[in-house]
């Protein structure tokens, strides 16, 4: 079994993944991909997953619902929240709810990429 930190995309938009698989061939993290929430809940029950970035609007339920569960079967586990829909929930509001960040698309991959290094980094001194 691999060290390297795990990391669970999740967006109903096949081209939000691909751009993402794309994204994470310079990151040292594995990449695991999930386009609802089913799977990516067994995802979280049946592998370490150490960081979790997250689509807010997802076919049937939401992202914050996601994340939700997945930080009750892993306290510990980081969480990037993403969204092209502002309206829905606010960067406060998603803090409050404990997430690590919040980035609106178009992503800034910059701001990202920081993002996922900071939070994959804290998981590796755990």
């Amino acid at each position: 079994m691999s060290n390297q930190p795990v990391t669970l995309v999740v967006d109903d938009d096949t081209n939000i993944i691909a751009a993402f698989e794309q994204f994470f061939k310079k990151e040292q993290s594995i990449l695991a991909t999930a386009t609802n929430i089913d799977d990516a809940l067994k995802l979280l029950r049946t592998r370490r997953v150490d960081l979790l970035i997250t689509d807010i609007k997802l076919v049937g339920r939401s992202g914050v619902t996601l994340f939700i569960e997945a930080r009750a079967l892993s306290p510990g586990l980081r969480v990037i929240v993403i969204t092209g829909y502002p309206g829905l929930i606010s960067e406060s509001e998603i803090r409050l709810l404990g997430a690590d960040y919040f980035f609106l698309k178009p992503l800034d991959l910059n701001k990202l990429r920081s993002a996922v290094r900071e939070c994959l980094q804290s998981t590796q001194k755990n």
